[in-house]
């Protein structure tokens, strides 16, 4: 196979799993397991497949990927809280200084 074929592949692969972060269940519905690789290229390593085993189309992803996106997602959200939480600061210290005068 080469590489081309390969990274396709993948890409295909993470299209049909375009949840974000860990996911729950396999768009069949059945619940998303958590198993170790046993393969050669990937021994130890930790993925997220369907309930009723490895499918082309079910569901596939790399666990430590879905712990980037989760942490990605979160870097995100709390960016924005912070954004909100300098607009609440500055909300409060005008409405003081109005008050004050």
């Amino acid at each position: 196979m080469s590489s081309s074929s390969s990274v396709s592949g993948n890409y295909g692969r993470r299209h049909l799993n375009a949840e974000r972060g860990m996911p729950k269940q396999c768009w069949c519905g059945q619940p998303a397991e958590l198993l170790t690789s046993g393969s050669v290229t990937n021994p130890g390593r930790l993925y997220y497949c369907c309930a009723r085993g490895y499918h082309k189309r079910h569901l596939f992803k790399w666990a430590d990927e879905c712990l980037v996106e989760e942490v990605e997602d979160i870097k995100h959200m709390i960016s924005g809280m912070s954004d909100d939480i300098s607009f609440l600061i500055l909300s409060v210290a005008f409405g003081w200084e109005k008050r004050l005068k």
